[in-house]
């Protein structure tokens, strides 16, 4: 890699309920058969990335009683699914998301140090508090009384990671596992919030958020970073958002196949379902071929949408109205505004481009690396690796491949920080 210049980081993401996954379309694999995985862990080590990372699903995702197009009925446990990807990888790491909410410390702690020990330390754990503004909700699956909320969520998560980490240590002569040896799993963050941020900054050694543009994404890192200072750690962290992408052999054919993969993602019923996650009334028989509504939303409901979100505009008010700016000025109906504002596109164009794009990024200081959450799953990811990881290599800026193989050495590996100028 060149002298000077900073490492991009790339982890890959094997998503569930998620519109922005084409489960429709034609070359779309299972979501639960082993070798859709196997195939997809095994893209991302050719590609040298530092992790593949399984999301977590307690709930199935209505609107108005039905499931939803995008749905996913059957839902692998994922600390299962990587204790086999352990036995058929080698050094890629394996990233688990586990809730804190609905889950013990003690049995996240043995269950993990035991995919950390077969996999030669590659494990991590993805901390989220299982939260969730629509639909039925995870906690319908568990005690009533297992919910808690906001801000209560997050102290109850650091403690729960305290523990789990105590116990990790060898702490605990009644734990009936044994102390992780060497480093510990690595702690994933998704902070958006101000309690989410300082959760992050506390444990986190990848922060699993950012923002939308790179001006924004710059002060989201300083703030991670400043708030780990205050805390009296290191700058040392990775910053990592999710990001998904469109390639064609030349510009207009990237943009015409983003095109057709918008109107495969947004279909009516799926558009009526992010409608309402945001407007909050019965928008059962809402046009969504015609403008936006002409009435306000429940904001009660609206703010706690725009609370919940990890990435996006956290003012409702704010949120709406630059939305309704948006459909007036392109004259969008509301599903080609959603297939705008709620896509996850973000990279689109040659495999050059892509790469240049990602590059720009990480050399601004607005992340380390990214998340990579192909919309075709999971042969998608064979097309970012083949094409737009030799074009990173050749621009200097990533591996050629694994020097180690732990997960704690990818992510120190190419190690820089960018300053707060």
């Amino acid at each position: 890699m060149s002298d000077g210049l900073r490492q991009v980081h790339l982890g890959a993401f094997y998503p569930n309920d998620h519109h922005h996954t084409l489960w429709s379309h034609p070359d779309a694999g299972s979501q639960i058969e082993f070798e859709a995985f196997r195939h997809f862990a095994r893209s991302a080590e050719r590609g040298a990335f530092d992790f593949v990372f399984l999301a977590e699903a307690n709930w199935l995702q209505e609107h108005r009683g039905r499931v939803i197009d995008h749905a996913i009925l059957d839902k692998p446990d994922s600390l299962t699914v990587l204790s086999a990807l352990a036995a058929e990888t080698e050094s890629i790491g394996l990233v688990a998301t586990i809730g804190t909410t609905f889950s013990d410390p003690y049995d996240v702690a043995r269950r993990l140090a035991a995919v950390h020990h077969l996999s030669g330390g590659r494990a991590g754990w993805n901390v989220v508090t299982s939260h969730t503004t629509f639909g039925i909700g995870a906690s319908s699956n568990f005690r009533p009384d297992r919910m808690v909320a906001h801000a209560d969520r997050y102290s109850q998560a650091d403690a729960f990671i305290r523990e789990v980490q105590r116990l990790w240590s060898g702490d605990d002569d009644d734990a009936a596992f044994a102390p992780v040896a060497g480093p510990q799993p690595s702690i994933v963050q998704a902070g958006g919030s101000a309690e989410g941020r300082d959760l992050a900054a506390a444990h986190a050694e990848v922060v699993f958020a950012g923002r939308r543009s790179i001006e924004e994404s710059r002060a989201f890192c300083r703030d991670i970073r400043s708030r780990r200072r205050a805390l009296g750690r290191d700058d040392d962290v990775v910053i990592m958002p999710s990001t998904a992408f469109v390639l064609g052999d030349t510009p207009a054919e990237a943009e015409e196949r983003l095109r057709e993969w918008r109107a495969l993602e947004m279909t009516p019923r799926v558009a009526a379902f992010l409608l309402e996650e945001v407007w909050g009334h019965d928008l059962s028989d809402f046009d969504v071929d015609g403008p936006l509504p002409d009435f306000d939303p429940d904001w009660h409901h609206a703010d706690a949408f725009a609370r919940g979100q990890v990435g996006g505009e956290r003012d409702a008010r704010v949120l709406v109205a630059g939305w309704r700016r948006i459909a007036e000025e392109q004259q969008l109906t509301t599903r080609q505004l959603l297939s705008t504002v709620r896509a996850r596109r973000d990279f689109v164009g040659t495999p050059r481009q892509v790469a240049d794009q990602i590059n720009t990024w990480v050399q601004s200081g607005a992340a380390d690396g990214f998340v990579v959450n192909p919309s075709v799953v999971p042969s998608g990811l064979d097309e970012f690796v083949d094409r737009v990881v030799p074009e990173l290599q050749e621009l200097g800026v990533y591996r050629a491949g694994y020097s180690g193989d732990t997960l704690q050495h990818h992510l120190r590996e190419g190690a820089a920080v960018v300053g707060d100028d």
